[in-house]
Formats: C-alpha cells, sequence, structure tokens
C-alpha cells in the first residue's frame, strides 16, 4: 500500500489572512511561525500530515481546482470573479464586507444613473456586469486592482464597487455607500476530484476546519 502523502491546504493573503491566522492557534492546523516568516512556500501545520501555502486573490481558487490543494479558504468575491471547478463546502462567515457602489459623498443613485457616461472603476468586473445589467444601466468600466477609492477622487471615474468592511477608507477619501450589490464571506472550498477519490481523508478535515472557523 502506498503511504499517504501529506495534504496542502491554500490559505488566503492579506485581509482574511489577519482573521484566520490567530483562529488556527493551537489546533493541528497552526501554521510553523518560523516557517511563516520564512521565503518558504509549503508551510509546515501543527499535523504533519497536512502543510499550507499562503496565495493572493484570484490565484487561490485555481491551485485548488488544479489540485495542487485539496482545501482552500478564499473569500466569496474571489469566487464569484473566478468562475473555476471547484466545490463549495461552507460559508465559514468571517471576513464579512459588503460589495458596495461607492461615490463622493452627497451622490446618489439617481445622479450617477442620469449620468450621460457614467464610469465605474472596480476590480469586481464580473459582479459589477451583473449589477448593471439587473439595474438595466451601461457604463464604462475602469478595471482595477488597487487603491480604488483614489479613481472618483481624482476623476478616473464617477464611482466605485468595491469591497466595505468599517467604511473608514471611504470616510477618508470623501466618499459614501450609494447602494449595496451583495455580501461577501470567507468560504471553504475543495478539488472536486480529490475530494471524490478521498472522501474519508478529506471530509472529515473539512468539518474539522468548518468547526473551528464558522461564526454564526
Amino acid at each position: 500500500m502506498n503511504p499517504l502523502k501529506p495534504l496542502l491546504i491554500a490559505l488566503p493573503k492579506g485581509r482574511l489572512e489577519e482573521e484566520l491566522l490567530p483562529r488556527l492557534k493551537g489546533t493541528a492546523f497552526e501554521l510553523d511561525a518560523a516557517a511563516l516568516k520564512s521565503r518558504r512556500l509549503r508551510i509546515p501545520m501543527a499535523d504533519p500530515m497536512l502543510s499550507a501555502i499562503l496565495l493572493k486573490g484570484a490565484d487561490l481558487p485555481r491551485y485548488v481546482a488544479g489540485g495542487v490543494a485539496a482545501l482552500g479558504i478564499v473569500g466569496s468575491d474571489i469566487l464569484d470573479e473566478c468562475p473555476v471547478d471547484l466545490m463549495e463546502l461552507s460559508d465559514l462567515n468571517f471576513g464579512v464586507c459588503r460589495l458596495s457602489l461607492c461615490a463622493p459623498d452627497g451622490t446618489t443613485l439617481e445622479d450617477l444613473k442620469a449620468r450621460p457616461h457614467l464610469r465605474i472603476a472596480t476590480k469586481f468586473t464580473e459582479a459589477t456586469g451583473r449589477w448593471l445589467r439587473q439595474e438595466g444601466l451601461t457604463a464604462e468600466l475602469v478595471p482595477l486592482q488597487s487603491s480604488v477609492e483614489l479613481a472618483p477622487v481624482l476623476g478616473l471615474a464617477d464611482a466605485i464597487i468595491d469591497l466595505v468592511q468599517s467604511g473608514k477608507t471611504l470616510l477618508a477619501h470623501h466618499l459614501a455607500e450609494v447602494s449595496t450589490l451583495g455580501k461577501a464571506s470567507a468560504r471553504l472550498v475543495a478539488c472536486r476530484g480529490m475530494y471524490l477519490a478521498e472522501p474519508d481523508r478529506i471530509g472529515p478535515l473539512a468539518k474539522a476546519l468548518t468547526g473551528l472557523l464558522r461564526q454564526d
């Protein structure tokens, strides 16, 4: 019989990472502190049969869908923008944000709809496109990957569609939420092929992670 290989779990960098890593401490999923500070790609976990890789944005679902990682934790906003074949196992209900249309203070949705040439800056082009179709609107999309809130301030766009958590960044740039498109939160996903091939191994890990991380 072939010995079992350690399983790789894909974890998110950035906003979700800050909430996630403290919750893993003292569990089988805790990341090795020394490896975490190094340049190592695979980071051992407390369970010797598990290791982690930290990934940004749309890269994470692709590593899971491609069978590199058995499980992954990723924001639903990323999943909506990256249509790959994954099993979405659980809404972990942390890292909750609103995906909102935001514009300079005092601007209403009606004001934006009345613009003859509406420009919206966002990195969420798929979600924005769906919302525009629902609203019966036409707009020029300005794709940006960072500092989206600067676009209305510097005249690159009339409004933005971005994730909002505390609203402090909007306040600092004299922006306000005009409309909410939906909610985003952390999701547990699995590689479909690996999960179906080893359900007795990956299923309990997924259940343990969900029980550990899910906020009701």
